[in-house]
């Protein structure tokens, strides 16, 4: 006589379905590093091309650094990444950027298409954009650029190249102007690294990777108690404390 193969007991069952779960959690923290990582090289890449970028510039402007901003009239303003002639007073979002009028658009274009890093999720529900889109996924040492009008600096002023930051991964929390608000805090592209401000981007797996002028890239961890993490899976701080000037100037 034939006895039918047993089926599966509940215990046994739970056990196949605890370890299905744990796998496919593996599976998928896994594939969140894996991006991170990619994310965090064709950044890395970008900003090498940035740099080279920035050479020839400086190579064309006797030595001198983009400004950072420079304000003309009826409130248009010329950004290191695009000439903006939006009237002021026009809603965020819907501002216009030129970037071919930007100062380093005749260089950027030699070297590759590089505005925009693939690790800001542009797709985020919570994402504000600046200007019709994306405009720019890095920030400028604006030091270097002169701060907002000011005379920018030039390459022979610095002590040490390697030593300095160029560009880096940037964003800001915005939660004071429209759609964004105090209860419900956005993420928007900002484009300043500086003494103060919490400015840097933590989006390559909890690091942010800085371009330094002399072309190499490292990648940082927030400075302790800097982190502002108001949107969940985003990281916003600095990579020193404070008022620090440290890889600034």
């Amino acid at each position: 006589m034939n006895v039918p193969p047993a089926g599966f007991t509940l215990l046994e069952l739970l056990v196949t379905m605890i370890i299905v779960a744990i796998l496919a959690t593996l599976m998928f923290v896994g594939m969140q590093r894996y991006r991170g990582l990619a994310s965090g090289a064709s950044c890395s890449s970008n900003l090498r091309q940035l740099s080279a970028a920035v050479n020839l510039y400086v190579s064309d402007n006797n030595g001198m650094f983009p400004a950072y901003v420079s304000n003309g009239a009826n409130g248009e303003r010329t950004w290191y990444f695009g000439h903006e002639s939006t009237p002021a007073g026009t809603s965020e979002g819907n501002r216009d950027l030129d970037q071919s009028g930007g100062p380093l658009f005749p260089y950027i274009q030699e070297v590759g298409k590089i505005e925009v890093c693939q690790g800001f999720n542009y797709g985020n529900s919570l994402w504000k954009p600046k200007f019709k889109g994306a405009s720019y996924g890095y920030g400028y040492n604006w030091i270097l650029g002169g701060r907002s009008g000011g005379s920018p600096m030039s390459i022979a002023q610095l002590k040490s190249a390697s030593k300095v930051i160029l560009f880096g991964d940037c964003a800001q929390i915005n939660t004071f102007q429209k759609p964004a608000t105090p209860k419900k805090p956005m993420l928007e592209e900002f484009y300043i690294i500086n003494e103060t401000e919490k400015t840097v981007h933590f989006r390559h797996n909890g690091r942010a990777n800085m371009l330094f002028v002399d072309g190499h890239v490292e990648s940082f961890s927030p400075w302790p108690g800097t982190e502002d993490r108001r949107i969940s899976g985003e990281v916003i701080g600095r990579i020193t404390k404070r008022s620090s000037l440290e890889y600034l100037r």
